[in-house]
């Protein structure tokens, strides 16, 4: 979850490089690359929370229908505090 937490942040940064830089000539090369970090960042913290979800359905010991929303939970809930703590730490908590 930390690692998809992280891709998340990186997700977002390279986004907001991409809108910036997107219909600047001189950025073109830079443009590019951006949404291509962008993709890469995506794709990889759909893979990680979709591991981290199938991970905890398969630890937690429930109901069919109450694993899948405790996991679901736990795994949405980590991940945003896990990209909280991490922005905070990157910025430097003033």
């Amino acid at each position: 979850m930390a690692l998809a937490a992280n891709c998340f942040l990186k997700y977002l940064w390279w986004t907001a490089c991409y809108s910036a830089w997107s219909g600047i000539p001189k950025m073109a090369e830079q443009w590019k690359a951006a949404g291509a970090h962008a993709s890469f960042n995506e794709w990889s913290f759909v893979i990680l929370e979709a591991s981290s979800f199938i991970l905890l359905c398969s630890v937690f010991r429930f109901k069919t229908s109450a694993r899948i929303l405790v996991a679901l939970a736990s795994t949405i809930v980590c991940t945003a505090l896990f990209a909280l703590a991490l922005s905070w730490i990157k910025q430097g908590i003033q």
